[in-house]
């Protein structure tokens, strides 16, 4: 299924999304915000940012994902009218110059790209996978993030940026490796556009960030289920904010922030089985999951300096991800590949904050931050 194809409830699923929007919902929201809030004020931590997160931690934890899917918009919606509010708004005749609609299909891959920004003078590509726990359409934070961390970077570095964002196929009913599929056809279509791997940047968030690490993966050793990709030179860099890197969910940072980050262990065990096929991954030729890379090490990783030369990972000390992302951190520079891998954390931040501050449309630590490691590399 495409992403921007809803899925079809039955009469008896519809009646039951309608009581827990009347009744579960409100009742799980309420205690919920209680407790994040209480947590915030007590830890003297942006108030906002929890609060958002609390929301959306109800409907992960209160929702199906194919009631998710029903009652959020598509990414493509989201995108579509993301540009229209945005051109609207923005006043710069060049800056509107930026902000068309412009979706490149992908037939083979059933995917299309989202673009952010002008393709056709960029000099400078971001391959950008959202993350949701791979059931969630994008956000409009997302694109937001997009254009103010890559576009407006660009803009003031004096350096043409263009974001190719990937609409790839939701779970439960496209599982893993969906998504690579599309994301290697994505990554292919713009090599064959004329763009030179020094001058591509890919990365997500949260399960974007697990698609970024399985898409460096399969580069060094190909999926067979991919397109194969030859690339000249390694690309530029690979950002991971907040990535979910595995499926082990016993560390310090799960125990300690389990009640109050954006995801818990209870909700990363059902992202989990909707996402992925266990029952293959258990047969694999190596008995490990591609869509585990922290699971998944192996050789690969000490060859990553054949496919890029950077990689930053940036994760909230506060969310139950951060023992992931320092691990990740820990094993890339144990292997001394040559990459420049880097760990940036936030003391304050839980899980995704980037994203957050991008739907509440603000410039914050985490947008400011991420522009000044990308300004970096213009």
């Amino acid at each position: 299924m495409a992403e921007n194809v809803k899925p079809r409830l039955s009469i008896g699923e519809k009646l039951k999304l309608v009581g827990v929007l009347l009744f579960v919902a409100p009742c799980k929201l309420a205690i919920v915000v209680a407790h994040v809030l209480l947590f915030a004020i007590r830890n003297n931590l942006n108030i906002r940012l929890y609060l958002l997160s609390a929301g959306v931690r109800v409907l992960l934890s209160t929702f199906t994902a194919r009631e998710i899917q029903t009652l959020l918009p598509s990414t493509e919606e989201v995108y579509r009218a993301w540009i229209q509010r945005k051109a609207r708004l923005t006043k710069d005749r060049a800056l509107k110059e930026r902000l068309q609609c412009d979706i490149q299909p992908l037939p083979e891959a059933n995917s299309s790209i989202l673009w952010v920004g002008n393709r056709h003078k960029a000099r400078k590509v971001v391959l950008y996978f959202h993350g949701g726990g791979y059931v969630m359409p994008s956000q409009p934070g997302h694109f937001e993030c997009m254009w103010n961390t890559f576009i407006l970077s660009g803009v003031e570095s004096d350096t043409e940026v263009a974001v190719a964002f990937l609409q790839y196929s939701l779970a439960p009913a496209s599982k893993a490796p969906v998504q690579l599929r599309q994301a290697a056809s994505a990554l292919s279509e713009i090599l064959k556009a004329g763009f030179s791997a020094k001058d591509i940047v890919i990365g997500g968030d949260s399960a974007g960030g697990n698609l970024a690490m399985q898409v460096l993966h399969h580069l060094i050793e190909p999926h067979v289920d991919a397109c194969r990709i030859t690339l000249d030179e390694p690309l530029s860099a690979a950002v991971l904010v907040s990535p979910w890197l595995s499926l082990d969910y016993s560390s310090p940072s799960f125990l300690e922030y389990d009640s109050s980050d954006m995801l818990s262990r209870s909700i990363m065990r059902s992202l989990g089985l909707c996402s992925w096929d266990h029952e293959e991954q258990n047969n694999s030729d190596n008995n490990s999951s591609w869509a585990e890379p922290l699971e998944c090490r192996g050789a690969w990783i000490g060859k990553l300096n054949n496919v890029v030369e950077k990689i930053h990972i940036t994760v909230g000390e506060r969310e139950i991800l951060f023992d992931q992302a320092k691990s990740m951190h820990k094993a890339i520079e144990a292997m001394k590949t040559g990459v420049q891998v880097t760990l940036e954390s936030d003391p304050n931040a839980a899980h995704d904050f980037i994203i957050a501050e991008g739907i509440l449309e603000q410039i914050g630590e985490a947008t400011i931050r991420m522009k000044q490691w990308y300004k970096g590399l213009l």
